[in-house]
């Protein structure tokens, strides 16, 4: 693969000043305390809250931060929950300042194809799919896969993948008009008709100004960003403009403290490997939370954490595996302990940590939102996972307008027919119970509940009823949902 590196410097400088005593004597000189050194930090992941912003679970004051979007220059007050962004800053003991945050989606353009059974949508010729980590911007509704329609332009945020689908973090609906625009890797170069292919879409680059190949033209495995206006008769995108991108998207100094998310490329040996465009390596006092170095491989998301040699390669001293979501509530607030991080749904105490998305969908439509802001009596949309057994964390938050039911998903746990528990939650069915196997063919099989029973052991169900303070009584109950 060629590659153009584009660095960022960002220099934090240290001003030491020092008062001389009036007095003309030694012992009455004084100087001012010196100042906290400063380290450098490199983040790269998504933003999960603002306040100033919140990437990979830690604070960053944006002051004075310069911020571009898309490669033009934008302000801190654009930036929105569930952008891939990277920052390059610095700490100075537990405060951390971005000195430079930078965003730039994925694809923007129309959809043509919609798979709700899959949770996935066609744009650009990307399959993207939308998952319980994706936010979904304001203008869709409802705030899922079910709120887009084919002829939506939309923008998404999210890791280029070196093949297959892109996870989207972020979808939102942009004006149409364009230009439009898509950034992956160069396959199926043909030099004589001046094309090349994006996951499904031809681009015609003919007429296309070309930007930062080192010999003009691009080749086979070039990360690049296209941008056009129109598609020709056979669907080809007529692009405008080609640009040479970097997969090494910043240059941490010897000695930063980095942490970055993404997923596993170029996967060589559990010693060298790609995240996120940067080279790491692990060493025997690597931890692992969630997996372990067998389960290291390409195409895995995982968090690092470590700090930067005087190579620029990340020496890892944390891997953490990302945990699937399988659990989502949505109901009323019950409790909240903000000390102890934790909020109580339908009598079980979620957990939240550092890492955890917030988001305002209410009325009030916070920016700056967390779980100070929630109080009992408010209805939640929370996504998360069971750390263990019964022990729920939660890695979206959503503040949302009351419901007429509540829902509840996460792994069957069999009782005593016709009632059974989900996590910590008691379900029970009566004789009115629609049960149902998603993703069947046809969608939404209707199930007996003895058919439901049999099936659902081992599986990821959800149900939608009313909560009586004690039991959730099912009015509906799902085998395998869909993930929105």
């Amino acid at each position: 693969m060629q590659r153009c590196v584009k660095r960022f410097g960002v220099v934090a400088a240290l001003t030491l000043v020092v008062a001389l005593g009036a007095c003309g004597d030694d012992s009455n000189e004084k100087s001012s305390p010196t100042p906290e050194p400063t380290t450098g930090v490199l983040s790269v992941g998504v933003i999960t809250g603002f306040g100033s912003v919140y990437v990979n679970g830690v604070r960053y004051d944006t002051g004075s931060a310069q911020v571009t979007m898309d490669g033009s220059p934008a302000t801190a007050a654009q930036l929105r929950v569930g952008q891939y962004v990277e920052l390059k800053g610095h700490a100075s003991g537990n405060v951390h300042y971005a000195d430079v945050i930078r965003y730039h989606n994925v694809l923007e353009g129309p959809v043509t194809a919609i798979d709700l059974a899959g949770g996935s949508f066609v744009a650009m010729g990307q399959t993207v799919l939308v998952t319980a980590g994706t936010s979904i911007g304001d203008g869709i509704l409802p705030a899922s896969i079910d709120g887009l329609a084919v002829g939506d332009v939309v923008e998404v945020s999210g890791v280029v993948p070196l093949s297959g689908p892109i996870e989207a973090t972020r979808v939102d609906v942009k004006p149409d008009g364009g230009p439009y625009e898509v950034t992956g890797y160069v396959v199926g170069l043909d030099t004589a008709l001046h094309t090349f292919n994006i996951g499904a879409l031809v681009n015609d680059y003919s007429s296309a100004n070309m930007t930062d190949f080192p010999t003009g033209a691009p080749a086979d495995g070039d990360l690049v960003l296209v941008k056009g206006f129109t598609f020709a008769e056979d669907g080809a995108f007529v692009a405008t403009e080609v640009e040479l991108r970097s997969d090494d998207y910043l240059a941490p100094g010897a000695g930063d403290i980095v942490e970055i998310e993404g997923l596993v490329a170029n996967f060589v040996s559990p010693t060298d490997f790609e995240v996120a465009g940067m080279r790491v390596t692990t060493t025997a006092a690597t931890t692992y939370e969630h997996g372990t170095v067998a389960d290291l491989t390409e195409g895995v998301t995982v968090r690092v954490k470590g700090m930067a040699d005087a190579a620029g390669m990340l020496v890892a001293s944390r891997i953490a595996f990302r945990f699937e979501n399988t659990v989502r509530i949505v109901a009323q607030v019950e409790a909240v302990n903000a000390v102890g991080h934790e909020v109580t749904l339908l009598g079980m105490v979620v957990k939240t940590d550092e890492f955890t998305r917030y988001e305002d969908e209410s009325v009030l439509d916070l920016r700056e939102f967390g779980l100070d802001d929630v109080t009992v009596g408010e209805w939640l949309d929370v996504r998360g996972y069971e750390s263990q057994p019964g022990s729920v964390v939660a890695t979206r938050v959503e503040r949302i307008e009351a419901q007429e039911q509540v829902r509840l998903r996460g792994q069957f746990r069999a009782t005593v027919q016709p009632n059974f528990a989900i996590v910590t939650v008691a379900v029970a069915t009566s004789e009115t119970t629609a049960f149902r196997l998603e993703n069947a063919e046809p969608p939404g099989d209707r199930l007996t509940r003895e058919e439901f029973f049999s099936l659902a052991p081992d599986r990821i169900v959800e149900v939608w009823g009313d909560w009586t303070g004690t039991v959730l009584a099912a009015d509906r109950a799902a085998i395998e949902p869909l993930d929105d």
